[in-house]
């Protein structure tokens, strides 16, 4: 995650409720100074929310500027045509019968399963022996490996 990510993830992460559920939880402990700490973090919490309103559209806006410029392409893409730079009619396509003979040979292609994050998360059955490798980490995937293979990705 980045440091841009982390900050406004930070920024707008966790409210003060829980705060105010601590204090009253010490102030009906009977803590000494209890009451003052949960007018000490109403105040705070208060002041939080007003800040983190009145910056909610301008930091949104701009944390989106900022993805728009810095984000790689292959994290945006949810194609395979496009992940891996070619016209839709330049890469060549197998069906799920040539792909079966494929496997069953004594040299398998690698299966890559590219689907983005959210395809995935709606539905985490992969093909059997396939690598799970999500669109943005595909280039970093095929640094690292032996070329001897011939690889098939898939999507939906």
């Amino acid at each position: 995650m980045s440091n841009a990510a982390r900050a406004f993830i930070g920024w707008f992460g966790p409210r003060g409720l829980n705060s105010l559920l601590l204090a009253l939880l010490a102030v009906q402990a009977s803590v000494p100074g209890a009451e003052g700490l949960l007018a000490i973090t109403g105040v705070v919490v208060l002041l939080s929310v007003v800040l983190h309103g009145a910056s909610a559209t301008p930091l949104a806006a701009w944390y989106g500027r900022r993805v728009d410029r810095q984000t790689l392409a292959e994290e945006r893409e949810a194609t395979a045509t496009g992940l891996f730079q070619h016209e839709a009619k330049e890469v060549p396509r197998i069906t799920p019968a040539e792909l079966a003979v494929r496997l069953a040979t004594p040299h398998p292609p690698i299966v890559l399963d590219v689907r983005t994050r959210s395809q995935y998360e709606q539905d985490d059955a992969q093909i059997p022996g396939s690598v799970r490798v999500a669109p943005d980490q595909v280039e970093a995937w095929a640094a690292h490996e032996a070329r001897e293979r011939s690889v098939v990705a898939y999507c939906t």
